[in-house]
């Protein structure tokens, strides 16, 4: 009677096993599935209804996607770039997007314009692109009025084929009306023969942005830029410059590239 007792007991537990290890195998599967769910929409880059940031296309193109609208917005009487919800576009990193948010209580102040990087609303924009790599890119934006004071320095980054938005510093321009500037500050090397499209008649300052060597500048030289040679200081020439030179260069990004203030040899 015991044997038959302990057999018993043990076909009940059988069955009862049988019956509750689906169950237990389901609910280990949902648990997975709801975890791979929330990687995905959280760190999965838009995957599976995650909304995926920036847009596809030419990173000027992609800027002025953004900028534009916002102009648009800033020139209206009826409505404001944030009532429109712009400062939540996908073309802006989450980072910039928070960092727009804000000002949303600024604007109507007369503070300086975030985006526009000008106190009062231009009628349109004029763009320079400063420099564009495999995964940055740099767009310099200002008023069309060419006596405003502000300009705005755009980066983008590329992620899967997209194009975003990730900072925008605001500068100001030099007091001359005939340009429109912007400050520059960098350390690297100089050359002079570049490989197209880049224009060898002109000495090219090669340097650092981001973490990555490779970005260039065109630099100008006139009567006003000074050379800090062996510690000696004179107004540059030419003949100073020479291929590969470490040098610190300060002066004012223009439309054409840099027109130099100050050249000091390392």
């Amino acid at each position: 009677m015991e044997t038959e007792s302990f057999e018993s007991s043990n076909v009940s537990a059988g069955l009862n096993l049988k019956k509750y290890l689906p169950l237990a195998l389901m609910a280990v599967a949902v648990i997975i599935f709801a975890g791979l769910l929330w990687w995905l929409n959280k760190g999965g880059d838009g995957l599976l209804g995650g909304e995926a940031r920036g847009m596809e296309g030419d990173p000027l193109d992609v800027a002025l996607g953004f900028i534009e609208p916002w102009l648009t917005a800033r020139q209206s009487a009826d409505t404001d770039p944030f009532t429109l919800g712009l400062h939540n576009s996908i073309i802006l990193s989450t980072e910039m997007s928070a960092r727009l948010a804000d000002y949303e209580d600024k604007l109507a102040t007369g503070e300086l314009d975030p985006v526009l990087c000008q106190t009062t609303v231009p009628e349109g924009l004029r763009t320079l692109p400063v420099f564009k790599q495999e995964a940055e890119a740099k767009i310099l934006v200002m008023s069309s009025d060419k006596t405003a004071g502000g300009q705005a320095l755009v980066t983008l980054a590329s992620h899967n084929g997209l194009w975003e938005i990730t900072d925008i510093t605001c500068g100001s321009a030099e007091s001359d009306p005939n340009q429109s500037e912007f400050t520059f500050d960098k350390e690297g090397q100089l050359l002079k023969n570049v490989p197209a499209p880049l224009n060898s008649q002109y000495w090219h300052l090669v340097f650092e942005e981001g973490g990555v060597f490779g970005h260039t500048a065109p630099l100008f030289l006139d009567g006003g830029s000074m050379c800090n040679k062996d510690g000696v200081e004179s107004v540059c020439s030419e003949s100073m410059l020479q291929e590969i030179a470490h040098v610190h260069v300060q002066g004012s990004m223009t439309e054409a590239g840099v027109q130099v203030k100050r050249i000091e040899f390392r």
